[in-house]
């Protein structure tokens, strides 16, 4: 694939990583640099005290891909290095738990309720919270996670989880034990994976002719508009526009046919709706609007991604000037969720215990742990009253911000107030 490993550093903080030099979806070698974050941590790479010596650093850098329009980080780190110790439960976040049985009951409701025997396979199942409400609905439900601790948290009642990485092989192999799916379902795990072209090809191999692929990623639009730079991370290498999920998906014989924003989850989904060529169903106006949209936005061009990275920088100018006024005029401040997002942001804008006395965050796994490149020590709510309560707390969870102000209306009560890094800076009391 024209690919180098660029490991051979002198400098032994700098972990094993592959840079692509060709494109992850299309396998073309027109990939232009369009922004470099410098080095960076794990954005999930939580560490206890003893494990800080160690801790390795990776460079992230952003590439447009000018033959498909693919938005992504050529940076790979080896997937076992990702998801070894995989912090993330998804059945842990209420809001995803709702969404996810909205988007069964959707998916059972327009495609699945007059078939015969109907049955489901969904790619990165997390824990199964969107396999339990399509078993619940009467669904073959059956999933694929590479997580192996998250997998063995779960009780498989009524589904069936495979614990591995999933691609061509494992398509096959499910196939021949489960035989083709009337839907295959994904929850913005293509944003993850870094072997697109054996995804792509797995999908094909499990999907019925008739059947629907329905799945949810992170839409480039959105984070471009509200400047979700803390999306932007090793985890996260590919950005999807509608473009670039076509020219995917048509690679494999399919074509997506419906699309919707899903703005409630995870600030700024978008769910594709694809069948294979031949499929039947009419392409709707959804599609050719988001088409539209996107040549008069520029996702085609170069230069739309470069003035990006311009803006970023802005934002992060705002926020630090806005920490040093807080900190010289004697304010406490504290980190609001110990996320992937909170990585980024620490590390690109170097929000260290300089500014932060400490971060919190509301899963008990994390307790304890110190943040990734950082090393601010991660502790319960329950922390902040001890002693005086923080006077502010930056909302690293910001796209969750709905939820969390009405979980702490203790905090706001008592004229604590939150500041908001994205999409432009802001505090909120």
């Amino acid at each position: 694939m024209g690919d180098q490993n660029n490991n051979n550093n002198n400098n032994n903080n700098i972990g094993a990583f592959i840079h692509h030099t060709t494109c992850r979806c299309c396998e073309g070698s027109n990939l232009l640099k369009v922004m470099d974050f410098g080095l960076m941590p794990l954005a999930g790479g939580f560490l206890r005290k003893d494990q800080i010596p160690q801790e390795k650093l990776y460079p992230l850098c952003v590439s447009f891909c000018k033959d498909c329009t693919l938005v992504q980080v050529p940076q790979a780190i080896p997937p076992e290095t990702l998801f070894k110790d995989y912090f993330y439960f998804s059945s842990a976040i209420k809001t995803l738990v709702e969404h996810c049985s909205e988007w069964a009951r959707e998916t059972h409701e327009r495609f699945l309720k007059d078939r015969p025997n109907p049955s489901v396979f969904e790619i990165g199942c997390n824990d199964g919270v969107m396999l339990k409400p399509f078993a619940a609905l009467g669904v073959k439900a059956v999933g694929v996670d590479p997580a192996t601790n998250v997998v063995n948290s779960v009780k498989q009642e009524g589904f069936t989880i495979v614990n591995d990485f999933f691609n061509e092989e494992v398509a096959k192999r499910i196939r021949a034990e489960h035989g083709q799916f009337d839907a295959i379902t994904s929850s913005y795990s293509f944003a993850h994976i870094d072997n697109m072209v054996s995804v792509g090809k797995g999908v094909a191999e499990l999907l019925k002719d008739d059947g629907v692929f329905v799945f949810e990623v992170y839409y480039l639009g959105t984070l471009m508009e509200e400047m979700q730079y803390d999306m932007i991370y090793h985890e996260h290498c590919n950005y999807y526009s509608l473009k670039a999920l076509q020219n995917f998906l048509g690679r494999h014989g399919m074509e997506i046919f419906d699309v919707t924003y899903t703005p409630g989850v995870r600030s700024g989904a978008a769910r594709f709706y694809a069948q294979k060529k031949g499929g039947g169903r009419a392409v709707t106006e959804a599609v050719r609007q988001m088409e539209m949209d996107e040549q008069a936005k520029g996702y085609g061009r170069t230069e739309t991604f470069m003035q990006y990275g311009e803006k970023i920088a802005g934002t992060k100018v705002q926020l630090m000037d806005l920490l040093a006024q807080l900190k010289a005029d004697g304010k406490t401040i504290i980190g609001y969720g110990a996320s992937g997002r909170g990585t980024m942001i620490m590390n690109y804008c170097g929000i260290d215990n300089e500014y932060l006395d400490y971060v919190v965050d509301d899963a008990p796994a994390k307790h304890g742990f110190y943040t990734p490149g950082t090393h601010v020590q991660i502790f319960p709510w329950e922390h902040t009253k001890t002693g005086k309560s923080p006077d502010y707390a930056l909302l690293f969870a910001w796209s969750f911000m709905n939820e969390v102000l009405k979980k702490r209306t203790d905090y706001t009560d008592k004229g604590g107030k939150f500041i908001v890094p994205l999409p432009k800076v802001t505090i909120v009391s």
